[in-house]
């Protein structure tokens, strides 16, 4: 069904083209009604993504600890006398 309204609309503007037609303009808050369709897609794949990442178990890797290094308390740093 969808196929068939592109080819519809595909037709009615190359003959508009044909006839040198300006387009209608669209109606009223069709731009919003389309926003509006757009965010809930865009809201419901967020969710949809949101729940498939929390089903899969993570394998999170321990993390690896590392061994201190202790300095020496007499050190002076930048100094190349001591």
């Amino acid at each position: 069904m969808a196929a068939w309204s592109r080819v519809c609309t595909e037709v009615r503007a190359i003959t508009r083209w044909a006839l040198r037609r300006p387009e209608p303009p669209p109606p009223p808050g069709t731009g919003q009604a389309i926003q509006v369709a757009e965010q809930a897609a865009a809201r419901r794949q967020i969710l949809a993504d949101a729940q498939a990442a929390r089903a899969t178990p993570q394998h999170c890797q321990p993390t690896e600890i590392l061994p201190t290094v202790a300095l020496d308390p007499e050190a002076t740093h930048g100094r190349a006398d001591r």
